[in-house]
């Protein structure tokens, strides 16, 4: 008899057009997408679960599987605030590239005044406010690109599922 790994895919923003890999044991056995749940069914005996998503994954997960027993897993990104980083590096877009525009003579007709921009943001401390609403962001995204790819991809028990006996 054979047993089920049924793993939960949170349905988020990050991440939402790529799928995840799944490989049990070292083998690639199939892929979850965004919101979705897929069923694994494998011999009973220890297996190793891993999520990866091109050069991120999570921690590998071992399991022990009964015969006829259904283990329920429930993943999701690590990356934690997404939204809030991005509203943050729309606000520092938008400082950057506000359109400080005058009338050029008497005509309706408008044109980019640099120097009313330059000094806007020399008196007003633009730059100073700019750097720290952008290095949360660009602190995550150091992590995650060095010592954090490897703990991108939560993997875990999923003890609240309602199928979960």
């Amino acid at each position: 008899m054979s047993g089920k790994i049924i793993i939960n895919r949170k349905n988020e923003w990050v991440n939402s057009r790529t799928s995840y890999r799944v490989l049990i044991d070292g083998n690639e056995v199939g892929v979850i997408k965004n919101g979705s749940s897929e069923e694994f069914i494998i011999e009973p005996g220890a297996h190793s679960v891993t999520l990866k998503l091109g050069i991120y994954s999570g921690v590998t997960m071992t399991l022990i599987l009964l015969s006829n027993q259904t283990i329920y897993l429930k993943t999701h990104s690590a990356w934690k605030f997404f939204k809030l980083f991005q509203t943050l590096f729309f606000i520092v877009l938008v400082l950057n590239l506000a359109p400080f525009y005058r009338p050029k003579g008497n005509h309706r007709e408008y044109h980019f005044d640099s120097t009313k921009y330059i000094h806007l943001l020399e008196a007003n401390n633009i730059f100073l406010l700019e750097a720290i609403l952008i290095s949360p962001l660009l602190l995550s995204y150091l992590y995650h690109l060095t010592i954090g790819r490897k703990k991108y991809i939560i993997l875990e028990r999923d003890d609240d599922n309602i199928f979960n006996s």
